[in-house]
Order: structure tokens, then sequence, then C-alpha cells
């Protein structure tokens, strides 16, 4: 027992508040009356903005159309132009966008997503998304004469009778009769006297 430790166990400290019930908040003592009062200003002075700004509406409306009214007719044509104008670029932008997803074989579904003011810059932007996109793969040329490398290799007939006859044997000749015995020969001669 010479070695033994005596542990002794120690308390855990706690901060002690002195007045538990005061609430601060940044360092101030909460006081519930005095913010209801500034909560209560608040609503107020809401209250007495909210017409203003009405009002304030009101009158922006009234001087837009006030501007209007004293357009001249060469401004109001001005102005109605540019307008067209703007519209006739976009609708030409966008023709422009699809035929170069079709020259690239981009899916038309991109062609709203193409970035780009001229034909060049819509082209490379083309190809950056058709380098983007996953290939699949192209399946090989099939001529109407070849059946290709995966379909089965049959004999022709011409190829048949050559395995089956032999290549340029004729058994009716003479030759033949002669080299393997038998056959019958006929010698040229008439059949009927003359």
């Amino acid at each position: 027992m010479p070695d033994e430790e005596i542990i002794t166990p120690v308390e855990p400290q706690a901060e002690i508040n002195p007045n538990p019930e005061v609430e601060t908040i940044g360092g101030e003592v909460f006081d519930a009356a005095r913010a209801m009062r500034t909560i209560e200003k608040l609503r107020a002075e809401i209250k007495e903005l909210k017409p203003k700004a009405k009002q304030a509406e009101e009158l922006s409306a009234a001087e837009i159309k006030r501007k209007e009214a004293e357009m001249t007719e060469l401004q109001k044509l001005t102005t109605a132009l540019e307008k067209a104008q703007a519209e006739l670029k976009a609708v030409q932008l966008t023709g422009l966008k699809r035929e170069i997803a079709a020259e690239v074989e981009l899916p038309l579904i991109f062609a709203d997503r193409l970035q780009g003011e001229t034909a060049d810059e819509l082209r490379a932007d083309a190809k950056k998304i058709m380098e983007a996109l996953p290939k699949a793969p192209k399946p090989p040329p099939v001529s109407p004469t070849s059946p290709g490398a995966g379909a089965s290799q049959k004999e022709t007939l011409d190829q048949a009778r050559a395995r089956i006859y032999g290549q340029g044997l004729d058994v009716m000749g003479t030759d033949y009769a002669a080299k393997h015995g038998g056959g019958v020969v006929m010698k040229d001669k008439p059949l009927t006297p003359q």
C-alpha cells in the first residue's frame, strides 16, 4: 500500500449569476416595457408611411404617362422601331443557332443553349458542347452484297457443286472415262444411213 495514490474528487465549478431574473442583451439590462414602447412606435411609423408610399407610386405612374403623352410622333415611332429591331435580331439569332446546331450535328434541344452573336462564335460553342456529350458507337457500314462480319458464312451453290463433283470435271467426257474406266464412248457417226 505504500505506492497507492489517493484520488480526491473535485466538484465542478459553475458560474454563479447573482441575479438570475435579470436578462442582459449586449451588456444592457433588458427592459420589457421599453421594448414594447419601441415596437409600438415603429408600428405607428409604418401606418403613417403606407399611404405616402402608395401616393409616391401613383405619382411615378402619372409621371410616366405624362412623359409618354409629351413624346412626339417621331419619338413614338423610333421607340417602336427599336423594339421591332430587337425582336427581329432575337428571331434571326434563334434561326442561326438552329442552323449551326444542325450543321455540327448537335441535337436541336441544345440549340437554345449556344452562346455567341456571330456564326463563328456559335459554331465554336456548338463544337465544345459536342465534345462534352458522350459518343454513341457507330454501327459498321453494311453493303447489300456483304452480310457483314457477324453473319454466318454459307456455301454458295457453285462452291457446293465444285466440292461434290470436283473442280472442272466433265464426267461425260472421253478423257474422264479413259482415266477412271467405264462410261459410254460415242463416236461421231450419224445415226441414220446416208
